[in-house]
This record gives C-alpha cells, structure tokens and sequence, in this order.
C-alpha cells in the first residue's frame, strides 16, 4: 500500500496508518470492543449506493464478515491534513473499483474516523 501524506504530518500519517492496521485486524478478529474505539461516536458511513449507516450498524456489519470495503486491499492513500485534529484520507481500491474517503479527528489526543463514503470507480 502507497501512503502519501504531507511531510509536516510524518507522525500524524504514522497514527492513521496505525489505525487503518488496527481497523483490519479488528475486522478479521470481528472485534466489536476494538471497532468502538476507532470510530467516532456520531459516524456515519455512506454507501455509493447513497444508503447511510451510523456507527452501530457499521459495527455489526463489520462482525458479521459481511464484505465491507473496510477489510478490502487498498491500493493507495492519500492523506491531507487541515490543522491538527482533522484529515482526509483518499484511498483507491483496484479489485473493488470505488475510491473510498475518510475523514479522520483528533479526539482526546487519539485520532478516529468520523466519517466515510465508498465511490465507485468510472469506467474506463
């Protein structure tokens, strides 16, 4: 996976990095505990269907092994920094084909996803 992120941010970027690695292996453990603190309490993830999850739903269809593109391969990300406490993550996933954003808080000094949304790819 390619990550690119401002300079500035090396140690910002490492944590959402982290998290990203925290995320899949909560994922593949089906770890609701874990998945709760990774996201923020009033998340919201919108599917490119335009369908609107919240954090809880998102939860259990992240346990359930339900295929969600969270546990799929990223191929890239790109991570812009706006102040300290808040980025956006751009990812491109090949094998699915949608580009997948993420708005990332620092929230009592540790960053979680507060939002995201799956866009599918054009066709070439």
């Amino acid at each position: 996976m390619n990550v690119q992120a401002q300079t500035k941010n090396d140690k910002s970027a490492a944590e959402i990095k982290a998290l990203r690695q925290k995320l899949i292996t909560a994922i593949k453990e089906r770890n609701p505990k874990t998945l709760e603190t990774l996201y923020a309490d009033d998340f919201t993830h919108t599917h490119a269907s335009g369908q609107v999850d919240d954090k809880q739903t998102r939860i259990a269809a992240l346990v359930s092994g339900e295929m969600t593109i969270e546990s799929a391969e990223v191929d890239e990300i790109n991570i812009r920094f706006y102040g300290k406490t808040t980025a956006v993550g751009q990812s491109r996933i090949e094998t699915t084909k949608y580009r997948w954003t993420l708005v990332y808080v620092k929230l009592k000094n540790r960053w979680q996803i507060a939002a995201s949304q799956a866009t599918r790819l054009a066709e070439k």
